[in-house]
């Protein structure tokens, strides 16, 4: 029984080596990412921190007449042709950091819409839109630092991102930027459905983990990612997705069940003997 047992194991495997040897891949895929700021998450509600548009924030009473300190959104334009494997840009994000009196912006949510459509194998139906929520913290920092000319971050006034006055801190954190979803070319109910796994990142240099005083100014706790943004300046960031398929190899699967082949004409022979 065990020997009959382990060939049956065998057969089992080697018929799973044929299904993911006939398993159609979906290559390419047309990626539609679509962000805008969630209204009802602006804080302060308060006036002067004004949603100018859905993609576009703006706060403070400039020091500079038309200055004002702000965030815009910006999305691709149509569906982004994203291989297998491969880094590809999506939505930007840029922060306008200028000399500012209060009210500021404490916090928002941005909202992105993912719309992932097969490109190679072409003609299959795309996966339903799916909404992935990316929430901000954000400091605006006083130029001059504290008494002692230390920064939110910790770092001293005039010194590598702080040089021209402290430096705004964000913090962006979401739970749902990495996931993993099937798709079976075959359609709904198929036996060759694909395992993928998605993830975003920010492609940009700055986005990291920040210091421990930088999280804890913003009211976070410590190991927070994000960005700090230097004043008088645009800070850009770009964001990328990665998509890639989980499949095992086949030719590790296949020596497995020949090994569990093998291990049962073994113990057959024994028994013969």
């Amino acid at each position: 029984m065990k020997t009959l047992k382990l060939i049956r194991t065998a057969a089992a495997v080697i018929a799973m080596v044929a299904g993911y040897a006939q398993a159609a891949v979906v290559t390419v895929w047309d990626v539609t990412d679509t962000a805008t700021f969630v209204a009802a998450s602006v804080l302060p509600s308060v006036p002067g921190v004004t949603l100018v548009s859905p993609t576009s924030l703006r706060w403070g009473d400039p020091v500079t007449p038309g200055l004002l300190s702000g965030l815009d959104i910006s999305n691709p334009a149509g569906a982004v042709v994203t291989p297998l494997g491969v880094l590809t840009p999506t939505i930007g994000v840029s922060h306008l950091n200028f000399p500012i009196f209060a009210p500021t912006l404490t916090s928002v949510d941005i909202l992105a819409i993912l719309q992932l459509t097969p490109n190679t194998p072409p003609g299959l139906p795309g996966l339903p839109p799916g909404d992935i929520l990316f929430k901000i913290k954000f400091l605006e920092t006083p130029n001059a630092g504290n008494e002692a000319g230390i920064c939110a971050d910790g770092g001293p006034v005039g010194s590598g991102i702080n040089s021209a006055g402290c430096a705004d801190i964000f913090v962006i954190d979401s739970e749902e930027a990495n996931f993993f979803f099937y798709y079976d070319t075959d359609g709904p109910g198929g036996d060759d459905a694909v395992l993928y796994s998605v993830s975003f990142f920010e492609m940009t240099s700055g986005f990291n983990t920040l210091p421990n005083a930088a999280c804890l100014s913003a009211g976070v706790a410590i190991g927070c990612r994000g960005f700090e943004t230097a004043e008088n300046a645009v800070t850009a960031v770009r964001f990328g997705i990665l998509i890639n398929a989980v499949v095992p190899e086949p030719d590790s699967i296949a020596l497995f069940g020949l090994a569990l082949a093998a291990m049962g004409w073994v113990g057959r022979r024994r028994r013969q003997q």
